[in-house]
This record gives C-alpha cells, sequence and structure tokens, in this order.
C-alpha cells in the first residue's frame, strides 16, 4: 500500500492548491488524477479579482506577470447583458476579467504544486475511498493520514460521507458549450456577455479567447428542459439559421455543474472536500474556480496545521467555510431566485434592476461586495 501523509483525488485548482500549501510546508502530499496534464477542460474560464488576488497571495505573480507567462489568455474591460437575445447593457469594468484557457491554467497550478515538493500519479482514477483515509484506484491502494477529494462534481471521495443523491442531483446544472474559431463564430466580441431570458433557471454566455469564441448554456433541470434543444434555441438567438447543421462541423460537450450544492460540513473522518466536490460554486453564475482556488487553499492550510500540531483538520477547516464561503453561497442563491423571479413576471423588471443596480451587481461577482446583501467584503487573503 502506497502512503504518503496527505493524498489528494483530482489535479485541479482545487488539488493543486492544497497540495502546493502542503508541500510548501514540507509534508508528503500525492496527487491522483485519472488524466494525464495537460488535458482539456470544459469551462468559461472566466477569472475575477478576487481570483486574481488570490493568484497573487498563493504565487507571488501579479495580474501582468501571468499575462507574460501566457497562463492568462484574454483582458476584456467589459461586459454585456442581453436579454431575450436584445442587448440590455454594455458597460466598462473597474476591475476587467482575465479569461484562461483550462489546459494551460491548470497545467500551470500543478507545475507550481509539483516544484514545491509534491507528487502525482496521471491516469489513476479513484474507485473508492473510506473515511478512515484508504483510497482504492484500478492500480492499487494507497493509504493516507488524510484524504482531500478534489476530484470534481461527480466525487468518488464524496460517496464515503453518505450524502442523499437525490439532493444532490436535484442542484445540479447542466452546462453545455462549444468552442467555435472566429471565422466561423456566428458572433464575436470582445468583452464576456451573458444572454437571459430563454431559461426559466439558467442563462447562456459567448467568451472570447484566442482560440476563438466559447458559447454555452447553464441551468437548472427543473422542468425536464432538453439542453441540446436549448442550446439550438441559444444558437438561434445568436442567429445561426441552420443549427443542427452548425454542430455537425463544431462538436457539442457537456458536463453537469453543482449550481446551489454547497456542503456545510465538507469532513467526514479523516476526509475532506473541495471544490466542485464539496459543491462549491457559486448559485447565480456557476463561477467554480475561485472557490476551487480558496477551498483549495484553506484545505491546505488546515491539514498541515493540523499535522504540525497534531489535531484534526475539520475544525479550522469548516470554520473557514462557514465564515467566508457560505455566506457568498446563500446570498447568490437569493439573488439567483430574485432575477429570476422579476424574468417570470415580467422580462422588463430584470432590465429595470440591472440598470439600477448593474455596477453594484458586476463588484459581487468580482467579489469587491459580497452577495450578503451587496456589503463590502473583506476576504482573509
Amino acid at each position: 500500500m502506497h502512503q504518503a501523509d496527505v493524498i489528494i483525488a483530482g489535479a485541479g485548482p482545487a488539488g493543486s492548491t492544497a497540495a502546493l500549501v502542503l508541500a510548501r510546508r514540507g509534508f508528503d502530499v500525492l496527487l491522483l488524477d485519472k488524466a494525464a496534464f495537460p488535458r482539456p477542460k470544459l469551462c468559461g474560464g472566466l477569472l475575477t479579482w478576487k481570483s486574481m488576488r488570490l493568484l497573487e497571495s498563493l504565487h507571488g505573480r501579479t495580474a501582468d506577470d501571468l499575462i507574460r507567462e501566457g497562463v492568462v489568455d484574454t483582458v476584456a474591460g467589459g461586459f454585456a447583458l442581453h436579454l431575450d437575445g436584445h442587448p440590455l447593457i454594455r458597460d466598462r469594468l473597474a476591475y476587467p476579467f482575465h479569461l484562461v484557457r483550462r489546459a494551460r491554467f491548470d497545467a500551470f497550478l500543478l507545475d507550481q504544486a509539483l516544484t514545491a515538493g509534491a507528487r502525482i500519479l496521471h491516469r489513476h482514477e479513484i474507485t473508492g475511498c473510506s473515511p478512515q483515509g484508504n483510497v482504492r484506484t484500478k492500480q492499487g491502494e494507497f493509504r493516507g493520514r488524510f484524504v482531500l477529494g478534489a476530484d470534481g462534481v461527480n466525487s468518488v471521495a464524496r460517496k464515503c460521507f453518505g450524502l442523499a443523491r437525490e439532493r444532490w442531483q436535484r442542484n445540479l446544472a447542466a452546462a453545455i458549450e462549444i468552442t467555435v474559431p472566429r471565422e466561423a463564430a456566428p458572433r464575436i466580441t470582445d468583452v464576456p456577455e451573458l444572454h437571459a431570458g430563454f431559461l426559466p433557471t439558467g442563462y447562456g454566455w459567448v467568451f472570447p479567447n484566442s482560440a476563438g469564441m466559447v458559447m454555452g448554456v447553464c441551468g437548472l433541470r427543473r422542468n425536464g428542459e432538453n439542453f441540446r434543444e436549448t442550446f439550438k434555441a441559444f444558437l438561434r438567438h445568436l442567429h445561426v439559421e441552420t443549427p443542427d447543421a452548425f454542430l455537425r462541423r463544431h462538436a457539442l460537450e457537456g458536463h453537469p455543474i453543482p449550481y446551489g450544492n454547497a456542503l456545510q460540513d465538507p469532513v467526514h473522518g479523516n476526509v475532506l472536500l473541495a471544490g466542485d466536490a464539496g459543491g462549491y460554486a457559486d448559485p447565480l453564475l456557476a463561477e467554480g474556480i475561485f472557490y476551487a482556488l480558496l477551498t483549495g487553499w484553506y484545505a491546505g492550510e488546515a491539514l498541515a496545521d493540523a499535522l504540525e500540531k497534531g489535531l484534526h483538520p475539520g475544525p479550522a477547516y469548516r470554520e473557514r467555510i462557514r465564515r467566508h464561503v457560505m455566506p457568498e453561497m446563500r446570498g447568490a442563491n437569493r439573488l439567483r431566485w430574485i432575477l429570476y423571479g422579476l424574468n417570470r413576471i415580467n422580462p422588463r423588471n430584470l432590465g429595470r434592476y440591472f440598470r439600477l443596480r448593474g455596477g453594484a451587481l458586476a463588484e459581487m461577482v468580482h467579489g469587491m461586495r459580497s452577495y450578503d446583501w451587496g456589503r463590502k467584503k473583506q476576504w482573509d487573503f
């Protein structure tokens, strides 16, 4: 049986960040991932102000550094909102959005962890996990003093928590996405666009990057929606006359997103959960990269402190989740249903809200303000 101080399932942003923290503090940390890096990852790749601040704190690199190193792919100084296919708002931002391509971004984060001394085994997909710290793969068993499940929305590590599958499934959003070269894209934009109004509990997007235009839709399956048909309707919004022919030319990919699944208690025995495995994506725009970085950092620090002091990491990790993550999850969820309700009553109400509160909402998205009633947000990094 292979052993380490901490076994981390999943080498995405949450797992790599936790591994970085642990390795820097001298602990033996082993990452297991079913893929070989760099690997493709379906994601719009949008980084907010809070994400860039946290990356600078963790890696000592400014936004300019990350742009120069090719980690940040595109910088957008504004945003646009469309309602039922019609432009509603286009505005500049106090701080720009930074967009990444996930294969490059995730490989960068993993490289930082490996440089600090973490180890990784590629193509090791976990098939089971026990609360005592045993992890099974097809290649053998692994034992950690603690285990961090950072293995995504379909986490195997989470299965040992014994959570009700129905509740988790109810709050999963379906997301489908396509990247189209600029010369073939039905719509060209230099800023991230959100498209509201054609899904009762969701939205569409068009994001620019160096590969072209990333177009997708995301929403809850509350009314038996067929998301392929929904995406085709979205393409018609974007003036694609024959969506079926368009999709035969460009590969469509899909995956679930935690969209209101955040666990208040991400600890069971000697197993912790971070990132999508713990449901940590905001329930308004489904932003997951920041919360993967944040909970990975929190988990890494809690584990390192516990290993140094002979304690359990659970109390410290739960407290930081309670204090800094859950208020954002609850606030974003509350705002989501307010906005969806306004749109359902009368789509013009949504337009009025954004004209009155668009600036404050942009600051909430960036993390300058809290989703918890729009108060100024004080992060601990």
